[in-house]
């Protein structure tokens, strides 16, 4: 597990330079000052999500602006929005907690960085899932007169969108009116059957109706389809409900529509790999990677494996190194540079990763454990692993 300590000499550096009187500083040490609070706070944040509680996080939200900005200017029904007011006390912070990925048991968050101007933050934290796979938030943060951090909102990459733009689209699928429905539609000439149909299709997705769903899309017209809400819709869905069929075929619209759209990235690569649509794969990463705007040793990874698959070993060494230089202690990197490695016939240098697995990580990767995978085929044949086999005898 990856726990981020605060530094010391930050926290020093912070204290005396908050400690000095505003009169005497400049510019320069003030802002100096709020960027090692916003770096300390979201430290001190995500060590807390490492140790299995999320109370410093939510203590870090604004409830009221918070509701505000779900509600925003969303036409939700007004019962909606009395009862989710009167539930708030109760339902507060279990609807935070879901925001983390696979729940707050065994959390694996990684700090990658901290940008702050003014009063102002954007924080980018990663979530190591199972089966090597990984989701992103990035908060929006705030430092108030007091120089309290306050986390404003974020994005899910894994959901694709805004936390508070979910909740507000759950309220509004809660009792849809034509006037709310109509708002989400990007065209102004929307006819009635179609705003109806639009209605029945989201009513059929909060209640989770995959067939009924599904029959209403398919007679949606070109222009209602590719809505945004509608394509995140489908995908969201069909993930909920476990259809690989419909997952994929809600994915393949998303492909079709927002191929170049860094919030969907995590989801396209559910579609891009297993339908050996590997350059796409790779463009869709950059694309998130470029969004991120950190260095990530799993992105690096993860890159490592598709410019691999693309044919270009090279670069898919270069990626796997800055992976391992990022974070040696991320299993997928020595995986990607055992891979990377191989397919440059480096065997000394696929052996030492294979070393790294199993002292690190706990495998045992001697022949038979190997030879399943047909890219480690030279490396089974050369000198280096057999020599290194016969040292595990």
């Amino acid at each position: 597990m990856a726990v981020i300590k605060v530094s010391k000499n930050l926290l020093i550096t912070a204290f005396l330079l908050c400690a000095t009187p505003a009169f005497a500083q400049t510019a320069e040490e003030q802002e100096l000052a709020r960027q090692a609070l916003f770096q300390a706070g979201m430290e001190d944040i995500v060590n807390e999500l490492n140790s299995g509680s999320a109370d410093r996080f939510i203590a870090s939200i604004d409830q009221a602006d918070f509701v505000d900005r779900i509600f925003g200017l969303r036409l939700i029904d007004q019962r909606v929005k009395r009862q989710f007011r009167e539930n708030l006390e109760f339902s507060f912070d279990g609807m935070i907690q879901s925001a983390f990925p696979g729940g707050m048991e065994g959390l694996r968050a990684t700090l990658l960085g901290v940008q702050s101007r003014g009063s102002r933050g954007r924080a980018v934290v990663r979530f190591d899932l199972p089966d090597f796979q990984f989701g992103y938030h990035e908060y929006d943060l705030l430092l108030d007169e007091k120089d309290r951090l306050f986390i404003v909102d974020w994005v899910d990459f894994l959901r694709g969108e805004r936390f508070t733009d979910g909740i507000g689209m759950s309220l509004i699928q809660a009792a849809p009116s034509k006037p709310a429905i109509r708002k989400l539609i990007d065209f102004p000439d929307v006819r009635e059957s179609d705003l109806f149909q639009f209605t029945e299709l989201l009513k059929a997705a909060r209640d989770r109706q995959a067939q009924r769903y599904v029959e209403i899309i398919n007679g949606l017209d070109e222009r209602l389809r590719r809505q945004r809400v509608v394509v995140l819709t489908s995908v969201q869905l069909m993930k909920q409900i476990r259809n690989r069929r419909m997952t994929r075929t809600a994915l393949m619209q998303m492909a079709d529509y927002y191929p170049e759209e860094p919030l969907y990235t995590l989801m396209l690569l559910d579609y891009y790999f297993p339908a050996r649509k590997y350059e796409e794969a790779l463009q869709s990463l950059f694309a998130l990677y470029d969004r991120l705007d950190v260095d990530d040793a799993a992105m690096e990874a993860r890159l490592s494996a598709a410019t691999l698959v693309n044919g270009n070993a090279g670069d898919a060494n270069a990626h796997a190194n800055k992976a391992l230089q990022l974070e040696a202690g991320l299993e997928l990197a020595w995986w990607s540079a055992l891979r990377a490695r191989t397919a440059l016939e480096d065997f000394s240098g696929a052996v030492e990763a294979l070393q790294q697995l199993e002292t690190r990580f706990g495998h045992e990767l001697g022949t038979e454990a190997l030879q399943r995978d047909q890219g480690l085929a030279g490396l089974l044949r050369s000198t280096e692993f057999n020599d290194w086999l016969a040292t595990r005898q």
